[in-house]
């Protein structure tokens, strides 16, 4: 394991105590205070001019599941995760609230039609050899997305309506498209490449991650181990504002146990995923700080719909029944969600619903009246209804149209503790149904590999949604079925409903913003209806952190995740704590205690505010110590 300068500092618990609902409902409100005091604090440290030399490990459970480090082909969380903090994109998600800011991009604007964006490149970014990024590298970008075949199957929703593309100068960037379409005005997902280096692959679909790449982030890729590490240095050059440390140290783990295990030895500073068993482990430690906020992480199961390819042509092995929405529906109607959240979860997360998680509330659709009432009656009225009352001797429902039994094997990921869990509930009550149901443990990359293939009948599975629906939305569209019959990642469940595609049209082409939200929402509806997915739960996120560091970035910064961002805050903001502490130390020197106070307001410190912020959490917590708890452990898709 790479070595890592120790940086032992004053320590604060927010750890577990015997479950009690009022001090789960302390932490989440009390959280986004001591956030913003985080928030608050890093800008002081990372714009100083000498950073220190220590190396921030995050344990990572899963990491030897990606397949590589392309960032033009970024299908996992974790290659999200380390690709933006190499690319910058052309336009950021608002640490604030998930809105448009500034990436690459310095401003944007639209023409009257709609049809034509021009964005203005900000002067001073550059790569990391030094070269200017400009409007070439973005135009040659979109041409290799649009030409390559393994790129453009990642992102032909977004750049196949590019009808023109031109460098108006070397910071200007014209881009023309055949309809009006809401999602250039948020390109999070266009990290543009270097031209002068990336011109020279033979083939940037095939490109897996070399160390040494110029990158316009806040780090370069110095090592690739795939399966146990990747390390990445600090962009000394970075144009925006170098973060302050040298070196963060991605490690592999098989389980999270183990990483709990090295977090209390020292051994990793930062970790995500926890679970409630695992929290409670770190309670105790106080170099340790355990943290739950609301996320955007859902966990699913999913039917195989029929697997075929757009003309048709079936393959894999599905089981015919689950084609059927009414069987689909039925078993939605038996799956308690409520009881999941409070077993599973203790509590920490919310029943689930759709796609869009409930911290995006301009796109969530709430089902109000048409939730699936939790009814084993309702679901056998509805199968008898459809002519499902045929049974063989073993009391099991047969299929009349294939005259096979309602047999479906459901695939859970083994390496998941909470899965067992979930399935155990599942088997009891499909079988309210007289429905069987077969579980089959198998690891991550096995298990997708037959869902990819269409193998499968049911699964359990996880999302990490958004922020914008065009892009998680469009793998609900028929345009994602493959055109031949060979594995695919790019379609959930081979669902096609032409209603969908419709909305999902319609919303990518809406500039009226509560157009497009409306549009959002009934897409939802007619997926929840027809139930290619059940959403179990959105669960809240608790990742925990040794005291050595400060000033994670959270998203949104009010109370949301350190890891799995859909950018860079969480890592390019934390701080090697004896910084945090000698910055501090350094704006108290003044002896006026009102100099000090104009000093600080004029120098930019926030130290007064951290500390008025941390005094009134005490105040509202009454000197209790947190409750954080979950049941999850996950490495998903993005």
């Amino acid at each position: 394991m790479c070595s890592s300068t120790r940086l032992r500092g004053t320590s604060r618990i927010m750890a577990t105590t015997p479950i009690r609902r009022w001090r789960r409902m302390t932490a989440i409100a009390l959280a986004p205070m001591l956030a913003a005091a985080a928030v608050a604090a890093s800008p002081a440290f990372a714009a100083d001019d000498d950073t220190s030399d220590a190396t921030l490990v995050v344990g990572k459970v899963g990491l030897n599941d990606i397949p590589h480090l392309n960032p033009l082909d970024s299908g996992w969380v974790v290659q999200g995760e380390i690709n933006h903090l190499m690319y910058d994109p052309l336009i950021r998600w608002s640490q604030e609230d998930f809105t448009p800011a500034p990436g690459l991009a310095e401003d944007w604007e639209v023409s009257d039609d709609g049809l034509t964006w021009t964005y203005h490149l900000n002067p001073d970014a550059t790569w990391s050899d030094g070269e200017p990024v400009t409007a070439q590298d973005v135009v040659f970008t979109i041409d290799l997305m649009q030409t390559n075949d393994i790129l453009n199957s990642r992102h032909g929703g977004l750049v196949d309506q590019m009808t023109s593309v031109e460098a108006l100068d070397d910071h200007t960037v014209e881009i023309t498209t055949d309809e009006p379409s809401a999602i250039m005005n948020h390109l999070n997902g266009l990290m543009p490449m270097p031209e002068h280096v990336w011109s020279e692959i033979d083939d940037p679909g095939e490109y897996t991650g070399e160390p040494g790449q110029p990158t316009s982030g806040a780090f370069q890729l110095t090592e690739y181990s795939p399966g146990e590490r990747v390390v990445l240095t600090a962009n000394e050059n970075y144009w925006d504002e170098p973060v302050a440390y040298d070196e963060l140290v991605f490690q592999s783990f098989e389980t999270t146990e183990a990483a709990v295990q090295a977090l209390q030895q020292g051994e990793i500073d930062f970790l995500d995923n926890l679970n409630p068993e695992q929290a409670s482990a770190l309670e105790s430690n106080e170099d340790v700080t355990v943290s739950i906020q609301p996320s955007r992480h859902l966990e699913n199961i999913s039917f195989n719909t029929g697997a075929r390819t757009k003309d048709g042509e079936e393959f894999g092995d599905g089981h015919p029944a689950l084609t059927d929405p009414v069987v689909r529906q039925a078993i939605h109607h038996v799956i308690d969600k409520e009881q999941l959240v409070d077993i599973i979860l203790d509590g920490n997360g919310t029943p689930g619903v759709s796609w869009v998680a409930p911290i995006f509330s301009e796109h969530f659709w709430d089902p109000g009246d048409e939730r699936f009432e939790v009814s084993a009656e309702r679901g056998n009225e509805l199968l008898d209804e459809a002519g499902y009352d045929e049974r063989t001797d073993d009391g099991i429902r047969i299929d009349p149209e294939s005259g096979e039994p309602l047999n479906f094997r459901l695939q859970y990921h083994s390496d998941r503790p909470a899965y067992a869990d979930i399935v155990d509930f599942l088997v009891d009550w499909i079988g309210e149904l007289d429905i069987a149901v077969e579980p089959t443990p198998m690891e991550t990359v096995p298990l997708n590999e037959e869902l990819d293939a269409g193998n499968y009948d049911i699964s359990t599975g996880g999302w990490n949604y958004g922020p914008d629906p065009s892009e998680d939305l469009a793998y609900l569209t028929c345009d994602r079925l493959p055109d031949e019959p060979e594995p695919t990642d790019l379609t959930f469940d081979f669902y096609c409903n032409e209603e969908v595609d419709a909305l999902w049209e319609q919303q990518l082409r809406a500039t009226d913003s509560e157009e497009r939200a409306e549009a959002v929402k009934e897409l939802q509806q007619i997926v929840y209806r027809d139930s290619p997915q059940i959403i179990l739960y959105y669960d809240h996120a608790i990742e925990a952190y040794s005291n050595d560091w400060t000033g994670f970035g959270m998203l949104p910064e009010s109370g949301g995740t350190i890891a799995r961002q859909q950018g860079d805050y969480g890592y390019t903001q934390a701080v090697p704590a004896d910084m945090a502490e000698d910055a501090a130390a350094g704006d108290g020197s003044a002896d006026d205690g009102d100099d000090t106070a104009a000093a600080s307001d004029d120098d930019g410190s926030n130290t007064g505010l951290i500390v008025a912020i941390v005094v009134v959490a005490l105040i509202v917590i009454g000197g209790a110590i947190w409750l954080v708890r979950r049941r999850a452990t996950a490495h998903e898709r993005e």
